[in-house]
């Protein structure tokens, strides 16, 4: 039988630990409560499952919410090969590698707790501290080391043996699931020599916020670091990507129209009227005899927003936004943020006409780039958020393989496909990423509210109505052919009769 004393020393020891626990728990979700705007989670199954593949890394696992894929394993000994590498730099005696490794071992572990409370506690419960710590460390010199190797134009044959594994690992660097928090790699660049940037003069947060801005978008991104959050306002990298593209929308704006091309202006004006008259002329006509179910409002809603075909027909003209008038923003990007052309998410609404849209290329890098992006809007509770709102925007816009033409004619949609399969590309891409974006609510409240308001009611006049109307209903190609001859014609003949006047 037991003694009394036995189970008054399995009680007070049974206390101690629970009370240490609820202690080590309440501390770790205050810090939790602290950074919830900039957690890294999961994404939620009804977003992930139209993509699931735009969620999930393909060659490296960067913290702990795939560290178990074992499809992943080759990252992994990259991750080694790049620990040795970053260490090698300022210390290219491997004697003096295990004092670094120390101080790495440290720096982290003197943060684990905050690290911790930047994932669910589902995710992170089960890893002891040396796992955790481990991984943070082998994770964030890893990413460091790619960043120095990308600034200095330092080849890494070992990530180009693995095929396409550049351009892969510039996705895994910015999906919402695949993030550490931004602290750790300060803590860790602050604690690696590296001889490179001596000369630099910057401290390490400041260091390190260049290096990622670089990767991400060139010189130009490099460029913004003054006026992005400073580092200890970073979540992680997701966060200062999303920084980068919002705030080079915020500080652009189209060129102002310039006044010696006025005449030049009106001339096309007028020769764009004169083309259109013979259509023009024929609306009175056919409109009153068109069914009600083929008319404007049958289509779209006083909330609906006219897609890049109906749109043309309502004489807007689509432009893509070229870099300038913001403060440095003509600078073409590079890296994964070129996808969104040299001003992401300008979008603008010129001279009542003209919209004007960021080039958008499309490539196998272009989804999964979108998605994170409205992933972490969505996830810092951004509601009405840029890219939520960029994207909504062009899913409207682009409805049927006639609108991905109209886009594509004017630079505003890149496709690396070619030929016909290239609009049928477009349109697919516009509805894979388009289902995901939840903007619609808060569309008003957002940058591009007083564009659409405008769009809207260009829609809404009686006029354009008609004119797109006939147009969409009754105009095919050859009649669009036959009206731009007659249009030629008739431009030529009122020049001749012009100058004729004139010489007389």
């Amino acid at each position: 039988m037991p003694r009394d004393d036995d189970i008054t020393v399995h009680v007070e020891w049974l206390a101690r630990r629970l009370t240490q626990q609820q202690e080590d728990a309440a501390a770790t979700e205050q810090h939790r409560v602290t950074v919830n705007t900039y957690r890294v989670s999961r994404v939620p199954g009804h977003v992930r499952d139209h993509n699931a593949d735009a969620y999930t890394p393909g060659l490296v696992a960067i913290g702990p919410l795939h560290a178990a894929d074992v499809r992943l394993r080759a990252g992994t000994r990259l991750k080694m090969a790049y620990l040795n590498s970053l260490i090698s730099r300022g210390h290219p005696d491997p004697a003096g590698h295990l004092a670094v490794i120390q101080g790495y071992v440290r720096a982290v572990a003197a943060r684990e707790r905050e690290a911790r409370a930047m994932y669910a506690a589902e995710d992170v419960e089960t890893l002891r501290a040396e796992d955790f710590i481990q991984m943070l460390v082998l994770d964030g010199c890893f990413i460091i080391e790619h960043l120095v190797n990308v600034a200095t134009g330092r080849e890494e044959p070992a990530l180009h043996a693995t095929p396409f594994g550049a351009a892969q690992l510039s996705v895994d660097l910015v999906l919402a699931e695949n993030q550490i928090p931004f602290f750790v790699l300060v803590d860790l660049i602050a604690s690696t020599r590296l001889p490179e940037f001596d000369t630099t003069g910057y401290g390490a947060p400041v260091l390190l916020v260049k290096l990622v801005l670089y990767y991400l978008g060139g010189e130009k991104g490099r460029d913004m670091s003054e006026h992005l959050p400073a580092a200890d306002a970073v979540g992680h990298i997701l966060h200062l990507l999303h920084a980068m593209v919002t705030a080079a929308r915020t500080r652009w704006e189209p060129a102002p129209r310039i006044q010696d091309s006025a005449p030049v202006e009106m001339m096309q004006e007028a020769a764009r009227l004169l083309r259109r008259l013979p259509l023009l002329l024929l609306v009175p006509l056919l409109y009153p005899i068109l069914p009600e179910e083929s008319r404007w409002n049958a289509s779209y809603g006083r909330e609906g927003l006219p897609s890049a075909s109906d749109l043309k027909r309502m004489w807007v003209r689509f432009r893509k936004a070229h870099g300038g008038g913001g403060g440095g923003a003509g600078k073409a990007p590079a890296g994964i943020a070129a996808l969104l052309g040299p001003v992401p998410l300008a979008v603008k609404l010129a001279h009542e006409d003209q919209l004007r849209l960021p080039q958008l290329r499309i490539e196998f890098r272009t989804a999964p780039l979108l998605l994170n992006l409205m992933a972490f809007e969505q996830s810092a509770e951004q509601r009405g958020g840029d890219v939520s709102a960029y994207v909504w925007l062009m899913a409207k816009l682009v409805q049927s393989r006639e609108d991905a033409g109209v886009l594509v004619a004017a630079e505003v949609v890149e496709s690396s496909a070619a030929g016909s399969e290239s609009k049928d590309d477009v349109v697919r891409f516009f509805g894979k990423v388009g289902a995901a974006s939840e903007a619609a609510a808060e569309l008003e409240k957002s940058y591009l509210g007083k564009t659409l308001e405008k769009l809207r009611e260009r829609s809404q006049h009686p006029l354009f109505m008609m004119w797109a109307d006939v147009q969409r209903n009754y105009f095919t190609v050859p009649w669009a052919v036959v009206a731009e001859f007659v249009a030629f014609v008739t431009f030529i003949s009122t020049i001749l009769q012009t100058y004729g006047s004139f010489k007389h």
